[in-house]
Order: structure tokens, then C-alpha cells, then sequence
């Protein structure tokens, strides 16, 4: 009878062991990936604003035999965004560097701007106070005036534009050019022009 109640109280053991393990609850590991996109954004350099003369005006020159001259300039400024700045040059806009009234001309200066030279009678020149050889100045307006020991050079021919501003930041720069001419009385009457051209680029 002992032996019986033994093997009954075995069986019910086993059989609640069986109940526990089937309800016990289920554990779930975590997972965790990461990735990374990068966001890139290309900002093109630009020149935001520029402006010049458009008109020089040298006046009227009244000649006498050892000449008189005129002087007046022009400013081009210019901004940009790019990093690395902006460059600035001139150049003549035609054929010839002379200045023009139909058949007669006032040809461009001997000078150059590492060597320039004063205005000669019957020619005329360009100049930026304290670039390559022109000296400080300061230049200023002259109209049908006594001639000037300031120096200046014969503006570049179209094709061969040069350097008058650089900058190597972002922002805004402006160069002022001066023109000049000096005349006596064998040039030929007429009204007389020509064209600069200034050119703009990001660097």
C-alpha cells in the first residue's frame, strides 16, 4: 500500500513539472543596426553684382602748340561669393588701341604699366594709382589743363586683357581707372572715343 502511494505522488510530480514548463514565459533579444547617410549640398560661385563708368567724359580740349591734357577716370566694382576672391582686368574693345573720329586717330601711349611714361602730345593713356609701376598719385580731374608728370600707359589690346584687381576671399573690391589724353594744335578736330572693356572672373 506505501509502495502505491509512492508511484501516485511521483506521477503527480512530474506532471506539474510539465504544467511549469510549458507556461513559463518566452525571453526576447534585442537587435539594433545603425547607418548613416550623409547630406552634401555644392554652392556655385557667382558674381553678385558689378558696375562701371559707363561713360568717361575727357571734355573739350582748346590745344596749343605744346599741348594741353585732360584726365578723368572710371570705377568698376564688383562682389562675389566665391572662396578663392575674384579677378578684375582691361582690355581694349576693337581693332586698334587708338581712339577714333572717322579717318583720324589719337594713338595709345608709348608706356606700359611697368613703364609707364607721361602723356605725350597727340596720344592718350590709362593709369591705376599704386599698381605695377604708376606710382601712389593721387591722380585727379584735369580738363583742358597743363600737361601732368603723372604717368600712364597704352591700354591693352583686345585679346591681351591685363590683371588691374585680384582678391582671394568672398566680398566686394573697386580699382578706379584713369584715362587721359593730351593734344596740341597739328591733331585734327573732331570728336574722338574708343572702348575699354573690363572683364570679371571668379577665381
Amino acid at each position: 500500500m506505501t509502495q502505491l502511494h509512492n508511484k501516485l505522488a511521483l506521477g503527480i510530480g512530474l506532471t506539474a513539472l510539465n504544467v511549469i514548463a510549458v507556461t513559463l514565459p518566452l525571453t526576447v533579444q534585442a537587435d539594433t543596426q545603425t547607418t548613416n547617410t550623409a547630406i552634401g549640398l555644392t554652392i556655385s560661385p557667382v558674381i553678385t553684382a558689378y558696375s562701371s563708368g559707363p561713360t568717361v567724359t575727357l571734355g573739350t580740349i582748346i590745344p596749343t602748340a605744346g599741348g594741353l591734357q585732360s584726365t578723368a577716370s572710371d570705377t568698376v566694382s564688383a562682389s562675389t561669393n566665391d572662396s578663392l576672391g575674384l579677378t578684375m582686368t582691361l582690355e581694349e574693345n576693337g581693332a586698334t588701341t587708338a581712339m577714333t573720329s572717322g579717318a583720324n586717330t589719337i594713338p595709345a601711349s608709348a608706356g606700359t604699366p611697368a613703364s609707364p611714361v607721361a602723356v605725350v602730345s597727340n596720344t592718350w593713356g590709362w593709369r591705376l594709382d599704386g599698381l605695377a609701376g604708376f606710382g601712389a598719385g593721387p591722380t585727379s580731374v584735369i580738363t583742358n589743363a597743363a600737361p601732368s608728370a603723372l604717368t600712364f600707359a597704352a591700354i591693352p589690346a583686345m585679346g591681351s586683357p591685363y590683371t588691374i584687381n585680384t582678391t582671394a576671399v568672398p566680398g566686394s573690391t573697386a580699382s578706379t581707372v584713369w584715362y587721359s589724353s593730351r593734344i596740341n594744335t597739328s591733331q585734327a578736330t573732331g570728336t574722338y572715343s574708343t572702348t575699354v572693356k573690363y572683364t570679371i572672373t571668379t577665381n
